[in-house]
């Protein structure tokens, strides 16, 4: 790992970023964003982590993906126990929900599913590129591009198709479900999940999850979203 960060401690989190950074610059805001996030997720999961996270704030995607490993761009990544590693510049500014919603909920468990994972953490962000996740999911529903949930609990299905479809699919799925049946049974789903999630999803929530889809799937047909937002997705996705 690179040498010469900068480190701020707080109560939860110790903050790594190099001298003269946009992170240095913007730390306090940093600090605040990230213990306000920390401090809502233990509350909704009723969690703690046991130790600081150990937060890389990076001058780019291709200093994330270095650190990750693969030499993959990216914009941010969590590794367990404790660690996050994120892009923070003048154009990309990965921080808030996401990350430490991995992080923290790993302290449940940390399901096979990468559909059940990122839908939680997306369940937290709300939105994807500015745009509620349902929103999404009501533009691909309305133009015949949605795929099947049951068939994303596969993670070689998942990640054949692109994160702007899947994260906000799976993270209004996962709204869904703690809206409309508590926080509590996902819970149970979450820290139980094995290979087969249909089993899991049978056992906590006395449905078949493909009946649990259609249920999903007519609760978001009667969403209505102007045109507005349809061009502002239109425009994310060209």
């Amino acid at each position: 790992m690179k040498k010469n960060w900068i480190i701020s401690e707080t109560e939860n989190y110790i903050f790594h970023y190099r001298k003269g950074s946009v992170a240095q610059k913007e730390i306090e805001n940093i600090i605040n964003t990230q213990e306000n996030c920390n401090k809502y997720i233990t509350k909704v999961l009723g969690t703690k982590l046991d130790k600081k996270i150990k937060y890389f704030l990076c001058d780019s995607r291709e200093e994330v993906g270095e650190l990750y490993g693969d030499n993959d761009p990216c914009n941010g990544f969590a590794r367990m126990p404790n660690e996050i590693y994120a892009v923070y510049n003048e154009d990309i500014k990965c921080i808030g929900y996401h990350e430490d919603a991995h992080i923290i909920s790993y302290t449940i468990a940390r399901p096979k599913q990468a559909f059940i994972r990122e839908g939680l953490a997306m369940y937290f962000d709300k939105m994807w590129w500015g745009i509620w996740n349902e929103a999404w999911v009501k533009y691909y529903l309305d133009n015949n591009k949605l795929p099947d949930i049951c068939h994303m609990m596969d993670d070689d299905n998942f990640f054949e198709y692109s994160c702007e479809l899947t994260y906000p699919l799976a993270g209004a799925f996962i709204q869904y479900l703690i809206d409309t049946y508590g926080i509590e049974i996902f819970k149970k789903l979450y820290k139980n999940l094995e290979e087969d999630a249909f089993k899991a999803f049978n056992e906590f929530y006395g449905r078949d999850l493909e009946d649990i889809q259609k249920e999903f799937m007519g609760y978001i047909n009667n969403m209505k979203i102007n045109e507005k937002i349809i061009e502002a997705i239109e425009e994310e996705l060209m």
